[in-house]
């Protein structure tokens, strides 16, 4: 079947039309290709539409470098693709061709093997005009899949370099793509190509191609789902990294591709109504160090969702999911270096993201891959970190009962072999983690905001909540959590930073928990961060460096992990109507201070006193 190429303009009014466009075997290959001019209007009906598109591949060389493998797209819209009212749907698959093989030398010539082909990139939909699939219950499908890299070709000399696999997009959208309203579900799924394998030298040889990077929805324009029940899905994979092969030690490393759910650069909003958004993006491993010193691969980095612009789900009870995991680091060779797993954030915003009025969702999850492992003496590489919600823009929730979790676990450090070491657990796990001047607004409603930090590599921090911002939880009954957890050699913090959380009105409540090698520990709070509980019955659990705010009402204080005797209390005085008190403790030598004011009540392991009685007991 050949492309179908628009003009001729296709108006069809039936009631349930199909059309279908495949291109195969192409250097550039296109299912359906809607020019700048071109319209497809289905009118009203039940109506479906397919594009499917797949690459050449690239040739392998017979005396040089492989050919690059031809791109591959489901449907190209410049123009105007219209299916108006009915249920319809809207398929795009796209695959990128696999890059050709490097030319081997078969006779000793001192030169280097031919280096592979790029695979060629893959692009389910790919729309720069309009789209718009009108109303009724909609689905709009994209796939696209990187071609792989081909693999660098043998020499008695040097060995060739495998080449980077192709990129895949399941939607691409730089225009504007509308579902209208009604109940509708947009799905996408981008897989970037493997690497191609270096090839054998028997002086040197030389390094894997990169893997590919895998992109479920990647937004510049407008995506509008409407108003009602609406469902998006991204998915993300990046491709594997090639091998390396040989001797390649000292030599730059290559990296898996990096894999995103859903990348939003523009404007993306789903309308009004209770709408579930469900993003994962995973990175590529990175390939294995097969010779004598050779080094394993990076692992990339998986973002569930990132967003740089606006994204806003409106007013109705909403829910966002982002799941991010790095990739894991490559095996080294016998005496090289495991490589660093990737970095793995379920969310990452930095510009605006609105849940409207409501009880939203929001969750996120990051996991850091594991560090490469190694044959026999060298190093075990590094885990990546691992965050659940980072923002350095504006997170908005509106009002309602609203919940906001983020969990990050970091990766494993790989195994050193004999007389090398294992690698440390990169940067840990944090939940959530709020820049430097961003801000987390919940508004007005019973909010609850929980970060987890998980980590068991050695010599990592974990942090339940880091914040330098501003987290505000508005008004009425809030509860905010931050737990972390590692294991010995490792530091735990529940709340961390030196910004400031203020819950508001209401009887609101925040407790920090910090657990080393599954004891907890009795310092769960750091960074010198601010806290106001603002007016209300307030409680917070939790003791280290803080100036802590009971504000109005009658506030307690849970510090259950200390005996009395084990404290310090200074700056109590009868009469003080701000009750301010200090706290101290003295850990391992080092004095933390706890700086609190306006609380009534003080718990301890082993007693309870009023502000007026705290200076007793010691």
């Amino acid at each position: 079947m050949a492309r179908l190429s628009i003009p001729p303009n296709l108006i069809r009014a039936g009631n349930a039309d199909k059309i279908v466009g495949e291109e195969l075997n192409a250097s550039v290959a296109i299912g359906i290709d809607i020019l700048s001019k071109g319209l497809i209007d289905t009118g009203s009906g039940k109506d479906t539409i397919e594009g499917t598109g797949v690459g050449n591949i690239g040739s392998s060389s017979t005396g040089g470098n492989g050919g690059n493998g031809g791109t591959g797209t489901g449907i190209a819209n410049s123009g105007n693709l219209n299916t108006k009212d009915q249920e319809d749907t809207i398929s795009g698959t796209g695959k990128g061709g696999d890059g050709g093989n490097g030319y081997s030398y078969t006779s000793y010539t001192d030169n280097q093997g031919g280096k592979g082909g790029k695979g060629g990139n893959g692009t389910g939909i790919a729309n720069n005009g309009s789209l718009n699939a009108g109303d009724q219950k909609d689905t709009i499908n994209g796939i696209g899949t990187g071609g792989k890299g081909g693999n660098g070709g043998d020499d008695s000399g040097d060995g060739g370099e495998g080449e980077d696999g192709g990129s895949g997009t399941g939607i691409a959208n730089t225009g504007s793509l509308n579902a209208g309203n009604q109940e509708d579900t947009i799905s996408s799924i981008g897989t970037g190509g493997k690497g191609g394998d270096g090839g054998y030298g028997e002086k040197y040889s030389n390094l894997g191609g990169d893997g590919g990077s895998g992109t479920g929805i990647a937004n510049t324009g407008s995506l509008n789902a409407g108003n009602g029940n609406n469902t998006i899905i991204g998915t993300g994979k990046g491709g594997n990294s090639g091998d390396g092969i040989g001797y390649i030690y000292g030599t730059d490393r290559t990296y898996g591709g990096s894999g995103i759910g859903i990348a939003n650069s523009g404007n993306l909003n789903t309308g009004d109504q209770e709408d579930t958004i469900n993003s994962t993006g995973t990175g590529g491993n990175g390939g294995n160090g097969t010779g004598y010193y050779a080094e394993g691969a990076y692992g990339e980095t998986g973002t569930g969702i990132t967003n740089s612009s606006n994204f806003n789900t409106r007013d109705g009870k909403d829910t966002i999911n982002g799941i991010g995991t790095g990739g894991n680091g490559g095996k080294g060779g016998y005496e090289g270096e495991g490589g660093d797993g990737g970095t793995g954030t379920g969310i990452v915003n930095s510009s605006n993201l609105n849940t409207g009025n409501g009880n939203d969702t929001i969750n996120g999850t990051g996991k850091g891959g594991n560090g490469g492992d190694i044959g026999n003496s060298g190093y075990g590489g590094n885990g990546g970190s691992g965050t659940g919600i980072t923002n350095s823009g504006k997170l908005n929730t509106g009002d309602g009962e609203d919940t906001i979790i983020g969990t990050g676990k970091g990766g494993n450090g790989g195994k050193g072999g004999y007389g090398g070491n294992d690698g440390n657990g990169g940067k840990g796990g944090t939940g959530i983690q709020n820049i430097k001047d961003a801000t987390i607004t919940t508004g007005s409603g019973k909010d609850t905001i929980i970060g987890y930090g998980n980590t068991l590599g050695t010599n990592t921090t974990a942090y339940g909540i880091f914040n330098d911002g501003v987290i505000d939880t508005g008004y009425d009954f809030d509860k905010l959590t931050g737990q972390a957890t590692t294991t010995i050699g490792g530091i735990a913090y529940g709340i961390y930073g030196q910004g400031i959380i203020k819950t508001g009105d209401g009887n609101d409540e925040i407790i920090a928990t910090s657990i080393l090698d599954k004891v907890q520990q009795k310092v769960s709070i750091g960074g010198g961060i601010k806290i106001d509980l603002g007016t209300g019955d307030d409680y917070l659990k939790g003791f280290g460096a803080a100036n802590v705010d009971g504000g109005k009402g009658f506030d307690t204080l849970d510090l259950g992990a200390f005996k009395r005797s084990e404290l310090i209390v200074s700056g109590v005085t009868s009469g003080n109507t701000l009750n301010s008190a200090n706290i101290s403790f003295n850990n391992n030598g080092n004095s933390i201070s706890f700086s609190t004011t306006g609380f009534e009540k003080f718990l301890f392991a082993d007693s309870s006193f009023s502000y007026s009685t705290l200076a007793n007991g010691a």
